[in-house]
């Protein structure tokens, strides 16, 4: 059986749910906070991170890796590229997303969503402001620059890229971000398409049903 341990709300478990989704593969979610202390998640998660994932005798952490191992062994509906050149450039922009987008992405979500809602702390808005005028544009500069308009981020099938950074957007948009169309238009449009995605938009009914079970 497999299981993947850490909460949806995380844009690396979000990732991984996603692939698994679009592979129809049957997995187990157990609910596990990062940080997680316990000698059973650590075994499993040596850096206390999440996503960690278990696969009847055999374990390992990190999303990305994760996300190798999975296409591997189920194979149907890969998430990379048989050229070599095309399969660097999704791993090049799934690294991007995992990093700077997701640390920009996260300020809104962290800001506006889980400190005011969850730790009853207020919205840090010089923050937010500092992120949206100064990191959000030379992110969303670059992402313009390469994504296609095929209907996916780069080439004619889901790929690793589209659920790295459809993840990123989905936590930025729990902050009520959304991109300018008019500044982005060829972004604005493929996340418009993705967010709306059969995919995605069952994947966000599940993370509604554990922000309500957070929230109260």
């Amino acid at each position: 059986m497999l299981k993947i341990y850490g909460v949806p709300l995380s844009p690396f478990v979000r990732k991984v749910h996603l692939a698994l989704a679009h592979k129809g593969v049957d997995f187990e979610m157990v609910a596990t906070m990062p940080g997680d202390e316990s000698p059973e998640f650590r075994a499993l998660s040596p850096l206390g991170k999440v996503p960690a994932m278990q696969h009847d005798d055999f374990s390992v952490a990190d999303s990305s890796i994760i996300l190798r191992y999975i296409d591997v062994e189920f194979p149907d509906k890969s998430i990379y590229s048989a050229d070599s050149r095309t399969n660097a450039t999704l791993c090049w922009l799934e690294e991007f997303a995992d990093t700077k987008l997701v640390e920009g992405c996260s300020v809104f979500f962290r800001e506006r969503l889980l400190n005011p809602t969850m730790f009853n702390q207020p919205t840090d808005e010089a923050l937010v402001a500092e992120t949206e005028t100064n990191v959000m544009p030379g992110l969303l500069s670059y992402l313009e620059s390469v994504v296609d308009d095929s209907g996916y981020f780069l080439g004619d099938s889901l790929s690793v890229a589209d659920l790295a950074i459809v993840s990123a957007f989905c936590s930025a948009q729990y902050g009520s971000y959304q991109v300018d169309a008019a500044s982005y238009p060829k972004l604005a449009a493929y996340l418009a398409r993705a967010l709306s995605a059969d995919l995605v938009t069952a994947q966000l009914a599940k993370e509604q049903v554990v922000m309500q079970s957070l929230v109260g």
